[in-house]
């Protein structure tokens, strides 16, 4: 079976079968194992294997397609490096595969071996992380024979070290958020660790793990709003170990009407003094946070407060860059359609929402399309 095979495993995923051939032929030529599917529902119902792999992924696809395979994988916590080819490919799509986390997003047709070298480094951006998990595992076998402070000692030195290394290769808001999840999940007993970020005088939930992975993004409070706005607002910790419910600062998610948590730990994330968001562990049973666990979660959070300033800032620069994409697009098919119909700036704009509200697509696809069609009319 294939989820047995330690060999480098490539996943192609292209709806036109001339494509998938071609690059099942390349790769296995190079001595890559390659997987080819027609479809995203097609590769969903594969076994992943064990062994460093890497998805080739089309963009445009019937039924699901490929950037939204993209956040179904990163929302199930599927770690799979991915590959994007695409014969539409415009600069709102490319960025956001790639804020994401996608290795390389290249147009077709594109040269064998621009993809080849996507692959290599995907495989081995794989490898590596999986290496370090089983390290990780194989730290908390190590940890799990010492004695109690000899645990506390090595954990907070082991941790700290692997955690400084992933994030700072860690690009992205997201890598980075998912990462410190990862970690304070598996060194402190929890059944719920959330990570809130402030974004326009709001924490907005971004990473969890807990059994509504769905809230990602769409759970928001405001500061002062429950523990969690209380530790925002005052920037320091709060630890409840029993009865967090009857904290007359608790707030009920009424999104999440079964959650019941008996203990809380929550600690501000900070950067040069700042606030940049909060860490919350919860649990349903009473549990006694350590002075040792406290001062672990809160070291991570003066840790991570940095590298989520940093991560947050490019996002920002990321956005302000398709922004102004997005306004050269307009202002360049505002122009074709006063050239072609003899139409003053302001009739140009109206005739382009007008057919955005037509054909319920947003403004920035029919300036494209409006370019698209004037360079095959001139050739280009």
């Amino acid at each position: 079976m294939m989820a047995r095979d330690l060999s480098p495993a490539v996943f192609v995923v292209d709806d036109d079968a001339s494509v998938r051939d071609g690059i099942r032929t390349l790769l296995r030529s190079v001595g890559l194992q390659a997987e080819v599917f027609s479809s995203a529902e097609e590769f969903l119902k594969n076994a992943r294997p064990e062994s460093p792999s890497c998805l080739v992924l089309d963009v445009r696809l019937p039924g699901v397609n490929g950037l939204d395979l993209q956040d179904q994988l990163n929302s199930a916590g599927i770690e799979i490096p991915i590959i994007f080819i695409t014969a539409h490919g415009d600069i709102p799509s490319s960025l956001r595969a790639l804020k994401k986390g996608a290795v390389e997003f290249l147009s077709k047709p594109f040269q064998t071996q621009e993809l080849l070298t996507a692959v290599y480094q995907a495989l081995e951006g794989d490898r590596r992380r999986r290496e370090e998990q089983t390290e990780f595992s194989a730290l908390r076998s190590r940890i799990e024979k010492l004695t109690s402070r000899e645990r506390e000692v090595t954990v907070d030195i082991a941790l700290l070290n692997r955690m400084a290394n992933r994030l700072s290769a860690a690009d992205l808001l997201h890598q980075v958020l998912n990462e410190v999840v990862e970690f304070i999940a598996a060194v402190v007993e929890c059944d719920s660790c959330m990570i809130y970020v402030l974004e326009n005088e709001e924490l907005v939930l971004r990473a969890s793990k807990n059994p509504h992975p769905e809230q990602t993004g769409r759970l928001k409070m405001n500061i002062g709003e429950g523990i969690t706005g209380w530790v925002a607002e005052h920037l320091d910790t709060v630890v409840v170990a029993q009865s967090a419910h009857e904290d007359p600062r608790f707030k009920l998610f009424n999104e999440l009407p079964e959650d019941r948590y008996e203990a809380f730990l929550s600690v501000p994330l900070v950067s040069g003094g700042k606030l940049v968001g909060v860490i919350n562990l919860q649990n349903r049973a009473p549990h006694q946070y350590t002075k040792h666990e406290t001062g672990l979660v809160a070291t991570i959070g003066f840790l991570v407060g940095a590298e989520v300033e940093r991560a947050r800032l490019e996002t920002q620069n990321l956005e302000l860059s398709d922004k102004l994409e997005s306004r050269k697009l307009m202002d360049r098919a505002k122009g074709i359609l006063q050239s072609d119909l003899k139409i003053s700036e302001e009739e140009a704009y109206r005739t382009i929402q007008r057919e955005s509200q037509k054909r319920r697509k947003s403004m920035k696809e029919i300036a494209e399309s409006i370019i698209l069609n004037d360079d095959l009319k001139r050739g280009l």
